[in-house]
């Protein structure tokens, strides 16, 4: 009888034992039978937080039944250039939300809001992603893009306070119009269609949109092969770098290893960008009134990205293939021709009400201007000097008085005295006021520019042109010298003034004939000749390029919607 007990014990124990074993494997099973299904969600690790920032809220997985796994599904942005009233993104019917440096907008874009930001504006933001080797880097160009709006608008709104109009109120001054923003949509994706290769969600532009942002944010092309699609750029404190990923195309990584400056250097947002990132710059007869009104006026395009297109605009102003040998052996003294011809008939970009003056070049010449006490050169003293030759002109000539202002070289006159009394002398620091008084110089000469015949003010221009470039092949000429003296200024405006400025003036008006021309002919080109040399130095008053840009980028890609990606 106890032994038969004992049995049943020994049995019940042996069962409960099986039975243990059995849902410890029917758990182990079911574990391994979960792991294999769960991971099914290749990476979803990889859309975390810690990848994406505020961006991984719209990570999730999605459950595939017919297929017994689980799918994930991640949001990265679509990153455009637009104007910023634009309401038709490149993903139909989704909002678009732009940056401009506001609590909102970092919200909006999803951008962490740097915790230093309102006590000392970006030295805490500039390193807030250089140690997150983690993180993709789109992320860090959208907290860039942020900071440069917060920062320089916030320099803007400062200097117009620190510089208000003596002559004016403030409040007569419009508030600046900014035409150019950064926008983005937000896009879902699927990681089945990543490419192995990938580690990191990415983030979608185009070629030109990601051209335009490195210029607002004052990086310039080191390195730009259309042929390998080898990208580098670098300035202020960033670097772009690329690489070709199979199957997918341009892959380029954003960094910010040093503090970025947003102020003064800021480039100007205008929409003019997408044109002069390319090398083309829009001018003064893009108007469709001036062209349908203009008696024989044609349309215009500078472009001066490649050595060919530089041809080609000179050509279409009408230069001669003389003008265009010597222009290829030499055109620079303090700086090169192109700017004069920007500066002459370029349109002008400043916004007014605003004080940001900087461009992306859109030339392969570069700027070697510096400003500040210490340059070698400055356009305040070209100016103080032309306008110096221009009343010894005035005066020699027997022009109109001072007082009567009823010539047009009068006029410019009697504009430089009163912008003068605004306080004229550092470029670099001109008030809004002073800023204000050349935009409305510049406008007036413009205005006058176009009252003439086209034929005759490029007839001039070239004659200057050719002029210039003729002398700047001779290696004596005192052209080639005034980079080397101590009063540049002085010789150059003097240069212009009595040695470029008669030839300009008195040459023939037709190649099968060598008579001087009519006296009233020569008045109007000596008039046309002053007030493009005038307007040119306004222009470069308003306007500045980085010392370190040179355009590279290929003109053929302005407007291209090529995608690239951004890891």
């Amino acid at each position: 009888m106890g032994n038969t007990l004992s049995n049943q014990d020994s049995q019940g124990v042996l069962a409960i034992v099986a039975l243990v074993v059995s849902l410890v494997a029917l758990v182990a099973t079911i574990l391994q039978a979960l792991q294999q299904y769960f991971s099914s969600a290749d990476g979803y690790r990889k859309c975390a937080a810690s990848t994406m920032g505020i961006w991984a809220k719209g990570t999730h997985r999605k459950l595939r039944l017919r297929e017994f796994r689980i799918e994930v599904i991640y949001e990265t942005p679509v990153i455009f250039t637009t104007y910023p009233d634009n309401r038709h993104g490149p993903i139909r019917d989704k909002e678009i939300y732009y940056i401009d440096g506001t609590d909102e907008s970092y919200r909006n874009t999803r951008v962490s809001i740097p915790a230093g930001r309102r006590m000392v504006e970006g030295e805490v933001a500039a390193i807030l992603y250089t140690t997150d080797d983690e993180r993709a880097s789109w992320i860090t160009l959208l907290s860039a893009l942020q900071l440069k709006e917060s920062m320089s608008r916030k320099w803007d709104l400062e200097f117009r306070m620190k510089f208000p109009p003596r002559g004016r109120p403030l409040g007569a001054i419009d508030n600046p119009n900014y035409s150019l923003a950064v926008g983005l949509q937000s896009k879902m994706r699927s990681w089945d269609f990543i490419p192995s290769s990938i580690t990191r969600p990415y983030a979608i532009s185009a070629v030109c949109y990601l051209v335009e942002m490195m210029s607002m944010l004052g990086l310039y092309w080191k390195v730009f092969d259309q042929s390998t699609w080898n990208l580098r750029a670098e300035g202020n404190g960033f670097i772009l770098t690329s690489t070709t990923v199979h199957g997918l195309g341009i892959m380029v990584v954003f960094a910010m290893p040093s503090n970025p400056v947003f102020g003064e250097r800021r480039v100007i947002p205008c929409l003019a960008i997408r044109e002069l990132a390319f090398g083309t710059v829009p001018n003064i007869f893009d108007d469709e009134t001036y062209l349908s009104e203009g008696k024989g006026a044609q349309s215009l395009e500078l472009v001066f990205g490649s050595a060919e297109d530089v041809a080609n605009t000179l050509e279409s102003l009408g230069c001669q293939e003389d003008t265009l040998k010597n222009y290829n052996r030499g055109h620079k003294h303090l700086f090169s021709v192109t700017f004069e011809i920007i500066g002459m008939l370029g349109k002008v970009f400043r916004i007014r009400g605003s004080n940001f003056r900087m461009l992306p070049n859109p030339t392969g010449d570069l700027w070697h201007k510096t400003v500040g006490t210490k340059a070698s050169w400055k356009i305040t003293k070209l100016m103080e000097v032309f306008q110096a030759k221009l009343h010894e002109l005035i005066y020699n000539e027997g022009l109109d008085s001072l007082e009567s202002g009823s010539s047009n070289i009068t006029a410019i006159r009697l504009k430089w005295n009163q912008i003068q009394d605004l306080n004229c002398t550092d470029e670099a620091k001109l008030s809004i006021e002073v800023r204000e008084a050349i935009h409305d110089a510049i406008d007036e000469t413009t205005k006058y520019l176009l009252s003439v015949s086209q034929l005759d003010l490029l007839s001039v221009l070239v004659a200057h042109i050719t002029k210039i470039v003729k002398e700047l092949e001779d290696p004596f000429s005192p052209l080639n010298t005034i980079a080397f003296i101590p009063n540049k200024e002085e010789a150059l405006v003097s240069y212009y003034f009595y040695e470029v400025r008669p030839v300009v003036i008195n040459t023939p008006r037709t190649n099968t004939t060598r008579l001087p021309p009519p006296k009233t002919e020569v008045e109007q080109w000596n008039t046309i000749w002053i007030m493009l040399i005038f307007r040119m130095l306004c222009w470069l008053l308003l306007h500045d390029f980085d010392e370190n840009d040179a355009k590279i980028v290929p003109s053929n890609l302005k407007g291209s919607r090529m995608p690239v990606y951004i890891g």
